[in-house]
């Protein structure tokens, strides 16, 4: 079975430009059709959605959460998540085999840890999710994952994508959205006060996008002390008509 994972991720990293900074990491869940009968999802930790080292990864496996939703089962259902690794490639992911067919909706969520960034110790929060669908109508059936404390939620619009960043259920004003899709779409938007932000997105295609929101907050996790609670989100979406 875990030659099977093994074989069904080769060749899916994707270089979408974003840039690699100290702990440049973040959740992502990508879906490859090959490998079991309705497709695996695989769960990374890494710069951009392909397999990497997963030196990180651990928080995951120990505490991290995944689902799978669909049109006809809105309710989220949680995947049994495998810890694959590739000695020969020195690489490490997490994958899970699908029961579904699509449209559907895989999110996932870990709680990392604290991590010192300068003079500030940050608990990090990591939410990804992974839209497969037909066109952007159907995006919008797949509606929010609200498992996930951060959302990028997308609707379609006359035009293409509209977005909205919510946090807890609140609209976050003010963020970058950093976006890349199919033929060199590059664009970074900023959400407005409802926290909404749009793209002219063809019906074809692999959108990725990422963002963060953070509040000054004190506590304590795991014996180490934090000032700062941020949480990344992640948001792929592949269309295929």
């Amino acid at each position: 079975m875990r030659r099977t994972l093994v074989t069904a991720v080769v060749g899916l990293l994707l270089l979408v430009g974003f840039s690699s900074q100290a702990f440049g990491h973040y959740l992502w869940v990508t879906i490859s059709q090959k490998g079991g009968s309705k497709g695996i999802a695989n769960v990374y930790f890494e710069g951009g959605p392909g397999p990497g080292t997963g030196e990180y990864l651990d928080p995951f496996v120990k505490r991290g959460k995944t689902w799978v939703r669909t049109i006809k089962k809105p309710k989220p259902t949680q995947l049994k998540i495998i810890d694959v690794k590739s000695k020969k490639k020195k690489q490490r992911w997490l994958s899970a085999y699908l029961n579904d067919d699509g449209p559907r909706s895989v999110d996932s969520f870990g709680k990392w840890g604290v991590y010192k960034y300068g003079k500030d110790n940050v608990l990090l929060h990591y939410s990804a999710q992974h839209i497969e669908a037909k066109d952007t109508a159907t995006v919008s059936r797949l509606d929010r994952a609200k498992n996930l404390a951060l959302n990028i939620v997308a609707t379609a619009t006359d035009k293409g994508i509209q977005f909205q960043l919510l946090f807890k259920d609140k609209p976050q004003a003010g963020r970058t959205l950093i976006i890349r899709g199919p033929s060199g779409f590059r664009k970074n938007i900023k959400t407005d006060k409802n926290g909404k932000g749009s793209i002219a997105a063809q019906s074809r295609g692999q959108y990725v996008v990422r963002t963060n929101v953070e509040r000054k907050k004190k506590g304590e996790f795991e014996g180490k002390k934090y000032n700062i609670s941020r949480h990344h989100a992640t948001l792929i979406i592949n269309m295929t008509k």
